[in-house]
């Protein structure tokens, strides 16, 4: 059938047919960009992924209240149940954005952390993160609010004085871990046992299965990596790195938290949080070895 509707009638009908295709086009591009900060806030709580220990001075689960619960690890939730210093930071954070905490262990280990995050399986993750290279191509992270260096850690006795020392030997590394992203960086030519947890990791160093192991501590060459971790020492310290909270690329979330963060900071808060689980200035030796 022939469109007898003048040229100019037609004309007007598409130019309205193209502005409200393309405002409907804004609205949906609006709506698929919506911040995370938004979401947390139409929720009302903001969900922290994790990978818990059962002593651990960031993040430890309470093991009385999960029997007490019947739930699995997986499957707790509350806050409460939880402690550690990721687990104080990051309730102060949700009440300072008027929302509830959630917190949902990942046992997967560490290497699944930024895939669950990803997914959107929760909004950040708190977990005693080292803010790596890797990391940070495929997430963002806080500004660091704790310190401390990757270091080879030995039995009492190694030989071990300097990374020359350590090339060609067994090195114990957990999978997912920073120290396994970093050992290619070390030219060391090792063989290479990875480990499920940290302490997988500590037993083999102290039963001989492996001669180092890459960890994270704040204590001096000579002493032990930790107070979890006493049986093995620091024989070599070789670099630097910070703990962070991870959010999604590009996450709207980043801001609040580093001012949240840096609030902390200045008000000595942050200082006494870590002094509470034993990880302030004056508890340098007592870090656990870390992811």
């Amino acid at each position: 059938m022939n469109d007898h509707t003048p040229r100019h009638q037609r004309g007007r009908r598409v130019a309205v047919f193209s502005l409200l295709l393309a405002g409907a086009l804004l609205l949906l591009a609006g709506l698929s960009k919506a911040g995370d900060l938004d979401d947390v806030k139409a929720r009302g709580k903001v969900v922290m992924l994790t990978f818990p220990a059962v002593e651990d001075p960031f993040v430890a689960v309470d093991l009385e209240a999960m029997r007490a619960s019947g739930l699995k690890l997986a499957d707790m939730r509350d806050p409460e149940n939880f402690h550690g210093i990721d687990v104080e930071l990051m309730k102060g954070f949700a009440q300072s954005l008027g929302v509830k905490l959630e917190i949902r262990p990942d046992t997967g280990g560490y290497g699944d952390l930024l895939p669950a995050l990803t997914r959107g399986d929760g909004d950040l993750v708190a977990s005693r993160l080292t803010i790596t290279p890797k990391r940070r191509e495929a997430a963002d992270f806080s500004t660091p609010y704790f310190t401390q260096w990757i270091v080879a850690a030995v039995r009492p006795g190694s030989k071990a004085r300097s990374i020359a020392d350590l090339k060609g030997r067994k090195v114990a590394v957990m999978q997912g871990s920073s120290q396994l992203e970093f050992l290619p960086s070390l030219n060391l030519n090792p063989e290479v046992r990875v480990t499920g947890f940290n302490l997988e990791t500590y037993n083999a160093v102290l039963e001989g299965e492996a001669d180092y192991a890459l960890m994270d501590s704040r204590a001096a060459v000579g002493e032990s990596v930790s107070s979890l971790y006493s049986g093995i020492q620091v024989a070599v310290r070789l670099q630097e790195a910070g703990y962070g909270v991870m959010v999604r690329k590009g996450s709207d979330l980043k801001a609040p938290l580093d001012g949240y963060l840096d609030g902390l900071r200045k008000s000595g808060e942050l200082e006494k949080i870590l002094s509470r689980h034993g990880q302030g200035s004056e508890d340098k030796a007592s870090v656990p070895a870390k992811r």
